[in-house]
């Protein structure tokens, strides 16, 4: 490409307003991301290598002044990108949802084999873009369609059938935290970011890592017969957790509690005493646990206050 007068390219791009307004100002960021990689594959990588501007639209309106022949240039670039690039209305589900942009993140990992460094937080749903976008991903569109939407399915499946949302919403901040370090332990807290800026990110984050337990395959989800449901797996770690954090909130405080006694059946009493040695706790301890995790099942609402 030749040398061309910064005046020569304003006075272009003036002439072209309407043109410009139209094919370029009118794409999204990443429409025009995706435009800049493949030009600069396609014709000249020093040409229209992003500088990262902070306005992606007129960075490219200027490279593509630069060129004699920009209007044919444009044409095949936004055909070429109407075959391959997946409309961003096949992702507004995981768009403001990072629950759902931490699993779908996870199954490109674990499933189609995408390999990616840890990413933060807020790139996550970037990073997902990227697996559907990148110049080596030469699938078509249609093809696209139906990974993100299988995705998305057995997401829809696994949450329809989960249990730990609205118990993990009965408590506050220090319930994150333990549960964090829990699955964390246990090697089963999803791993894709360094950074948790809020309660609500690691909620999210925590959730996907408990929807991602053995969730179900899209050779199962298509079967119309199929109906998902929790593996055998899946409900004893939870159970495991929620007996846990039971056990946890005990200790905690267990300085603060008074004797008193109940009269039980025999019967009664022998399960107790059961419960308890299986446990490793007191009978006094693991009466506590069930009633008040009873308590919390039956007579709190959603956000933990008393329903009567």
């Amino acid at each position: 490409m030749s040398n061309i007068s910064v005046g020569h390219v304003s006075n272009v791009i003036h002439k072209n307003k309407k043109y410009f307004d139209e094919n370029i100002r009118c794409l999204s960021e990443r429409e025009v991301a995706w435009l800049q990689l493949y030009l600069a594959d396609k014709i000249s990588k020093v040409s229209f290598l992003s500088t990262r501007s902070n306005n992606l639209h007129e960075e490219l309106i200027t490279q593509l002044a630069k060129l004699e022949n920009f209007k044919e240039v444009t044409y095949e670039a936004c055909m070429k990108m109407s075959h391959v690039l997946l409309p961003n209305k096949h992702f507004q589900l995981i768009e403001e949802n990072l629950r759902a942009q931490v699993f779908t993140l996870k199954i490109l990992i674990n499933e189609y084999d995408y390999d990616i460094e840890i990413v933060e937080t807020k790139d996550i749903i970037k990073s997902i873009y990227y697996y559907f976008d990148r110049q080596e991903n030469r699938s078509t569109v249609e093809n696209k369609i139906f990974l993100i939407k299988n995705i998305i399915s057995i997401y829809k499946e696994v949450i329809s059938n989960e249990n730990y949302t609205k118990w993990l919403s009965n408590h506050g901040q220090e319930i994150l935290f333990w549960v964090f370090n829990y699955l964390n332990r246990r090697n089963i807290m999803a791993n894709v970011n360094n950074n948790i800026d809020s309660d609500e990110e690691l909620k999210a984050t925590i959730l996907a890592s408990l929807d991602l337990i053995d969730y179900p395959s899209y050779t199962k989800i298509k079967n119309t017969n199929y109906s998902y449901s929790t593996s055998a797996n899946k409900e004893i770690i939870i159970d495991k957790m929620k007996r846990g954090w039971s056990q946890q909130k005990y200790r905690n405080a267990g300085k603060t509690k008074k004797p008193y006694h109940l009269p039980l059946t025999k019967k009664t009493k022998s399960r107790l005493e059961k419960m308890a040695q299986v446990q490793g706790l007191s009978e006094t301890a693991m009466l506590d646990i069930l009633i008040n995790r009873f308590y919390e099942m039956e007579y709190v609402d959603v956000n933990g206050k008393d329903l009567y």
